[in-house]
């Protein structure tokens, strides 16, 4: 297993996609926590003058929920 740098989020994408194509499980809790955090940094950069460090991580969270329940594991076909 090689080390994966991620410094923006071009390069979490990149991993992503790359994981995908290697891993049945591409969207795992692994992934899933690295998305998270790099989202929450995001979401910070942009809107810390609008949430509370709490409602940043919580809507990140949510964010990763729902991005699994209708795109990574869709239980309705569109």
């Amino acid at each position: 297993m090689t080390d994966t740098t991620i410094q923006n989020t071009n390069d979490l994408l990149g991993f992503l996609v790359t994981q995908a194509e290697l891993r049945k499980d591409w969207f795992g809790f692994t992934q899933q926590k690295m998305t998270a955090i790099t989202l929450s940094h995001e979401i910070a950069k942009n809107h810390a003058d609008k949430m509370t460090p709490d409602e940043i991580v919580s809507y990140a969270l949510e964010l990763n929920e729902i991005i699994y329940q209708k795109i990574v594991r869709p239980t309705t076909r569109y």
